[in-house]
């Protein structure tokens, strides 16, 4: 469900739990850990909006104890926003893996600007070189082009950072 005062809010299904909206001073991420399976929290992204300070804190925090109780933490469909984060704040990574994420690409042919999704498990030899993989667009069929510096965005995918 969503909040119409863009705040974080969770939906379950089955072993995944869906965030979206922004992650902030409200969002309460420490009670996560406790809605873990089987030792393992996976989580859905693909919804954040937004993070602030206090909300990059309080995901470090997230990353700490999950560690502590011994969760492995996955994350799918990692939004932007996220990805920043996790480039900017090498605390925010924790012991994190990274199964899907959002990359931003743009259409040369008709100007669209998408974000795409990106397996790491199906691209992961381009992804260690820092290539992007090659995109469709969903508008005029022509190749993307990836729209931003693959050496800083995928950083968060190497351990150095």
């Amino acid at each position: 469900m969503s909040d119409p005062r863009g705040r974080m809010t969770t939906d379950s299904d089955g072993e995944l739990l869906k965030l979206s909206g922004a992650i902030d001073e409200t969002a309460r991420l420490l009670e996560l850990i406790d809605r873990a399976r089987g030792n393992k929290l996976v989580l859905d992204l693909a919804g954040i909006t937004f993070i602030n300070s206090l909300g990059v804190r309080d995901w470090i925090r997230l990353q700490q104890a999950a560690q502590q109780a011994n969760v492995r933490v996955e994350l799918r469909r990692v939004a932007e926003p996220i990805i920043h984060q996790l480039n900017i704040v090498v605390a925010t990574r924790g012991n994190s893996i990274v199964s899907s994420f959002f990359a931003p690409y743009a259409c040369d042919d008709c100007g669209r600007e998408e974000s795409m999704l990106i397996d790491v498990t199906v691209h992961g030899i381009s992804l260690a070189r820092q290539q992007p993989p090659p995109m469709k667009c969903h508008e005029c069929g022509a190749d993307m082009v990836f729209n931003d510096f693959p050496e800083l965005y995928f950083s968060f995918l190497s351990a150095e950072g």
